[in-house]
């Protein structure tokens, strides 16, 4: 090591001793920490020649054989010659401007008001199989609809049922009803019908 020159000021003449001290001890040659043994973490080269695969294939499962179901007969109308059960239902090709807002009996605007319904919320009419005399009904029904006789309606079957359900708007719902009653003379009584509220007109 060379010579070091240590400068101080005339007014730490007293501490020089401690100077000296220090300098001595900042010149000390840091300790060396010996690192420890480089562990690679990827395979070495002995590694890379193990098979990749098992040398035994995985132990399976064994499932036990499946159950024979017998089907049971469905009780419902019967389908000749698997014929398959087909759903209906009919909309308006377009929606057409209607014409004249229709004015509400006085009995079904009370039901109406005493119920808080609104004018636009959907009703349904229940036509069920008493109502409807020939497939010739269902014809014309759908002729109405399609040519938008039946303002903002639409239709289908519920075979189950055996009911076809007609949806229109509060507002045209006794329009709709007298229509249905007139045209295609359906025999009986129709009912209509609202969610939560179940049947609150009878034609």
């Amino acid at each position: 090591m060379e010579d070091v020159v240590l400068h101080y000021k005339p007014a730490d003449a007293g501490q020089l001793s401690s100077l000296i001290w220090r300098t001595e001890t900042a010149l000390e040659p840091f300790l060396c920490r010996v690192l420890p043994t480089f562990t690679p973490w990827f395979p070495s080269t002995s590694d890379r020649l193990l098979p990749i695969r098992p040398s035994k294939p995985a132990p399976t499962r064994a499932r036990p054989p499946p159950e024979k179901r017998t089907q049971k007969p469905v009780s419902g109308p019967h389908i000749r010659d698997g014929a398959v059960k087909r759903s209906w239902s009919v909309v308006a090709h377009h929606r057409l401007p209607l014409r004249s807002t229709p004015c509400l009996s006085k009995p079904f605007l009370k039901t109406v008001i005493r119920h808080g319904l609104h004018l636009q919320q959907r009703a349904r009419w229940v036509l069920g199989q008493h109502n409807l005399g020939s497939a010739g009904d269902m014809e014309q029904l759908n002729r109405s609809i399609k040519r938008s006789s039946l303002p903002t309606c639409n239709a289908n079957i519920q075979r189950e049922q055996r009911q076809i359900w007609v949806f229109c708007d509060v507002l045209y719902s006794e329009h709709v009803g007298k229509h249905l009653k007139e045209e295609l003379a359906l025999s009986g009584q129709i009912t209509l019908s609202v969610p939560k509220l179940g049947n609150i007109l009878t034609l």
